[in-house]
């Protein structure tokens, strides 16, 4: 198949990686072009064999008789204008972390997509809640990289302390992600007393600038918490690999999500997953016994502080309002002690240290070139002209 992929490729945040993954590994047996939707930044700290590689795929020349077979894009936000090729199928990758789909992606979905491929079988059911044609719709996993994420080759990593018992969030303030629960749990279980801290990598490179910084002294200063360690910085996978390693959990008591990449990589490097239930996470990762108790939350899905649409935006089913489910800041509390100090933690992470994820980029792969090749199949395109 000739197949060309339109995105970013040049960084390390979740879609860019995966776009990078499905070049370079989907070259092995079809025509790949990619489009790059940014530049080499060597602030990025890309792998370089990789960076070589995506630039030989980025310089390949195109002729007037190279038509793509497929055209994946996979960008945010998505990419509408219309398909150059009559012949040329499209395929859009999109997260998305809501129950409700902003209408007019599933409008033009069913206008000119020939596919939508989506991460997680949570997501996918949202939107064929919102009414999408379900022969349009595939479910493949987001991957991670075994040979980086692994339970082997621990290495020290500045400013991190090995012996503390360290828990780590990777994500933004964002109102979907949690971290307010974070917060809030940490402060009322430990004390500066304890051997434990809270690492927070932060995304302002993707999220934009935040106060969470000034929020986490505040925070150790009025309530005399233990530690919590501030990270902002451009990490490779490598480094994001080795934090991992150094961690002992991770925390991700999410009110939203499409995925959570960061979660699987983390888990596959040997953390215990301290993670909400009724979630796209359920499908991947093992249930250990430190589940959250959720209840459902009833939200206005066009307000500020959840920052889920642009002004402007409808969804799909109709209102302004949709639920959520919403992890209690108690059990996230007691799962962080539990595991800390309570004499079964040792079986939680004998639980993780024996489970195989199943997502690996080479069993990703090959769904992905399941999927691929029966939409390249279907002769007809699903278009509306």
């Amino acid at each position: 198949m000739i197949i060309e992929i339109i995105g970013k490729f040049y960084d390390n945040q979740s879609l860019t990686i995966i776009n990078r993954e499905l070049a370079l590994r989907l070259a092995i047996n079809n025509d790949i072009y990619i489009t790059p939707l940014d530049s080499l930044n060597p602030g990025a700290k890309v792998n370089k064999n990789k960076i070589k590689k995506i630039k030989e795929l980025e310089n390949k020349q195109w002729t007037d008789e190279t038509i793509p077979d497929i055209q994946i894009r996979h960008s945010y936000p998505p990419i509408w204008r219309w398909p150059v090729h009559e012949k040329t199928k499209v395929v859009y990758i999109q997260p998305w972390e809501w129950q409700k789909v902003p209408f007019e992606w599933q409008y033009k979905w069913e206008q000119f997509a020939d596919a939508l491929i989506v991460p997680s079988a949570w997501e996918a059911e949202n939107i064929l809640n919102g009414g999408l044609n379900p022969e349009k719709l595939h479910v493949v996993p987001n991957g991670y990289d075994p040979e980086v994420f692994n339970k082997k080759d621990k290495a020290p990593v500045a400013g991190i302390d090995p012996t503390k018992f360290n828990f780590i969030f990777v994500g933004c303030p964002q109102w979907r992600k949690g971290l307010d629960i974070v917060l809030n749990a940490w402060s009322k279980t430990f004390v500066s007393a304890d051997n434990a801290r809270l690492i927070i990598k932060d995304t302002p490179q993707v999220y934009g600038n935040n106060n969470i910084l000034n929020e986490i002294v505040k925070l150790q200063y009025n309530t005399s918490c233990a530690g919590i360690l501030y990270l902002d910085d451009n990490f490779s996978q490598e480094e994001m690999a080795a934090i991992y390693k150094n961690s002992k959990a991770v925390v991700h008591p999410y009110r939203a999500e499409g995925f959570g990449m960061h979660v699987q990589e983390a888990v596959a490097s040997g953390c215990v997953p301290i993670i909400s239930n009724k979630g796209p996470t359920d499908e991947f990762i093992p249930r250990i016994g430190l589940d959250l108790d959720m209840r459902e939350q009833n939200i206005n899905i066009n307000a500020n502080e959840v920052f889920a649409l642009k002004p402007g935006d409808a969804t799909t089913m109709m209102s302004t309002h949709t639920t959520v489910q919403e992890p209690t800041v108690d059990s996230v509390a007691n799962a962080m002690r539990s595991l800390y100090a309570h004499h079964h933690k040792d079986q939680f992470f004998d639980k993780v240290n024996n489970f195989n994820l199943e997502n690996s980029w080479e069993n990703v792969i090959f769904k992905y070139n399941e999927v691929l090749t029966k939409i390249n199949t279907n002769s007809v395109t699903n278009r509306n002209r």
